[in-house]
Parts: C-alpha cells; sequence; structure tokens
C-alpha cells in the first residue's frame, strides 16, 4: 500500500514541477506550462506552445531524462506489486472491508493462535458470520487463504475493532496469548460497547479478577477446564464419548440456547405440548428471565417471555423449527 501511493504521488508531482519550471524559466502562462510539461513527459511530440530558450532546451533535456526514469521505476514497481499479489490484496482488502461494514449480529475473534483458530473453525462450520483481528502477517495469511474475513491490526486499538463492525457485532471473543492483551481489549471493547458479549481467556488464574472488572462477560481458563475434564473422564472414561458428540461435525448434533420472545412459537405453550422429542430435540434446561437454570425443566410450566431453553437435538431440526444452530 505505501509503495503504491509512493508511485502515485511521484506521478503527480512530476507534471507539476514541469509546470513550475516551464513557468520560471520561459514566464508560460500556468495553462501552456501544463501542457507542455505534459507533452514533454509522454514524448508524443506535439509542437511546442513557444519557442524555447537555451536555459529552456535545457531544461527539457533533463526534465525528460528524470521523467524517463521515474515512468520505468514506477513500471517496475508495479509489476512486482502484481508478481506479488500486493495489488491483489489491496483490491481483496477493499472489498473484505465492504463485506464487513454490510455485517450485522456477528461474532468478532481477537487472536488466530490455536484457540482462536478452533473457534473460527467450529463458528464456520457451523455457517456464522465472523470477523479475525490479528496482526501477525503469517496468521493473516492462514485467516484468509481458509476463506475468513479478517482485520490486520492490534486489537486493543479501537479503530481496528470498529473496522471489525464492534458496533453491530453480536459477541466478541479474545483469545490472545497474553493475559494483558486481553485484559486491555476486554476494557477497550467495553468501553465501546456497554451491552456486548465479551468472552475472553486466561492463561494465569490470577488474571481472572481483573478480566471480570475490566467488563469480561465469560472467562475461560484452559488450564481449570481442562483439569476439570481430564477429572470427570478419569471418574467416568465413558464421558468421553457424549462430549465427542457435540464436535462432530458428521453427526450433526448441536447443544443450544433458545430464547423466548414475544413473536416466539414458544410463547404461552408447554414443553409438554411442544413435543420436542418427537421432533429430534430435547430441552435439558430452563432458566426463568434470568433466574437461577432448572435442571431437568418442568413439563407443565407454560414459557414466558425472556425464558431461556437449553436444548440438544440435530441442527437441521433446531434450524427448521426456530431458525438457529448454534
Amino acid at each position: 500500500m505505501n509503495t503504491l501511493i509512493r508511485i502515485i504521488f511521484i506521478l503527480v508531482l512530476m507534471p507539476l514541477i514541469g509546470t513550475a519550471g516551464f513557468m520560471w524559466i520561459e514566464d508560460w502562462r500556468f495553462i501552456d506550462a501544463l501542457y507542455m510539461a505534459f507533452i514533454t513527459l509522454s514524448t508524443i511530440g506535439y509542437e511546442v506552445v513557444k519557442p524555447l530558450s537555451d536555459g529552456g532546451k535545457l531544461f527539457v533535456i533533463v526534465y525528460v531524462a528524470i521523467g524517463l526514469s521515474v515512468f520505468v521505476y514506477s513500471l517496475t514497481q508495479i509489476g512486482e506489486m502484481a508478481v506479488g499479489g500486493e495489488l491483489k490484496r489491496l483490491l481483496g482488502g477493499r472489498i473484505m472491508n465492504r463485506q464487513i461494514k454490510g455485517l450485522t449480529d456477528h461474532f468478532i475473534i481477537c487472536g488466530m493462535g490455536r484457540m482462536g483458530r478452533s473457534v473460527a473453525l467450529e463458528l464456520h462450520n457451523k455457517q456464522h458470520p465472523f470477523v479475525v483481528v490479528e496482526k501477525d502477517p503469517i496468521r493473516v495469511d492462514h485467516a484468509l487463504q481458509a476463506g475468513w474475513r479478517c482485520i490486520v491490526g492490534d486489537a486493543t486499538d479501537d479503530e481496528v475493532l470498529q473496522a471489525a463492525g464492534l458496533s453491530k457485532a453480536r459477541c466478541l471473543a479474545t483469545v490472545l496469548p497474553n493475559d494483558a492483551d486481553n485484559l486491555f481489549t476486554v476494557m477497550t471493547a467495553r468501553l465501546m460497547r456497554k451491552d456486548l458479549t465479551i468472552i475472553t481467556r486466561a492463561s494465569n488464574e490470577k488474571s481472572v479478577d481483573k478480566l471480570k472488572r475490566a467488563g469480561a462477560t465469560r472467562i475461560v481458563s484452559p488450564y481449570s477446564t481442562g483439569a476439570v475434564k481430564i477429572s470427570q473422564l478419569m471418574i467416568n472414561p465413558q464421558l468421553e464419548e457424549f462430549i465427542e458428540i457435540f464436535g462432530d461435525q458428521d453427526l450433526g448434533i448441536d447443544l443450544t440456547i433458545i430464547h423466548v420472545d414475544r413473536r416466539s412459537i414458544l410463547l404461552g405453550k408447554t414443553l409438554k405440548d411442544l413435543r420436542l422429542p418427537d421432533k429430534e430435540i430435547m430441552v435439558i434446561g430452563l432458566r426463568r428471565d434470568g433466574q437461577k437454570l432448572e435442571l431437568p425443566p418442568p413439563l407443565d410450566v407454560a414459557l414466558k417471555e425472556n425464558d431461556s431453553l437449553i436444548a440438544v437435538g440435530k441442527s437441521a431440526a433446531i434450524q427448521s423449527i426456530f431458525g438457529i444452530s448454534e
């Protein structure tokens, strides 16, 4: 990008230098001097506006020599950019920026390390729109090769998050390798969006409290989460098969949250009335208007606005009935 700007600047500057030179040496009008500068640079060979003085002839010799050198240099640089794919990336970046501006209710992933790639792959497989924010060029290339929308920059920067569509995003996950960077990203995002769901990782247990105070909605600690899973598998090894179900794309089974609003088909109905098991969907939990989660949910209680159901079932069935697939 910097190279292209430099080339454009030089190509614009050369006619201006020629115009100034002819006006100063030959005392010509601006339009005559500008015309002479352009026909000299282009080597078209039209007749001169007025006869040149000796000083003007020397200026033309030097001007043509420099102009041809600049033209060759510019052509070479543009060729290198084209060969290196820089123009393609530049044009692709503009198209991508337009696509990101058109997104609403999307996800933002800050960081393309191992955890970031796993999160992105999961969202990609479930066809959820998302934007990756990453400053490492190699990781950015990997994201672009996978066909993912990507913003190149530091996730702690307000402008970078804004470019990723933070104002219209559904959720932001910051999974940077450094807890300090995650903390700063959480603070930045929370200051920009008070209502945003922010999920972050914590490599150190000491950082959990700081991340909460900074505004994180949920905090995931790979070590504590991994320890819980290992202990569960040690006690009940058969749980592994159940846990792996949700990561198996061939089975097409999702664990999802279904929100009840005033337009929902669930409003006013009981779970017994809905007969969801007959549709390959099983409700395992109910949260009433933000209160404590009920496990298992009562079958004969009418659902109200702001209730949330935790359901397990076939992705296609959930999508067909509720229009979501989480």
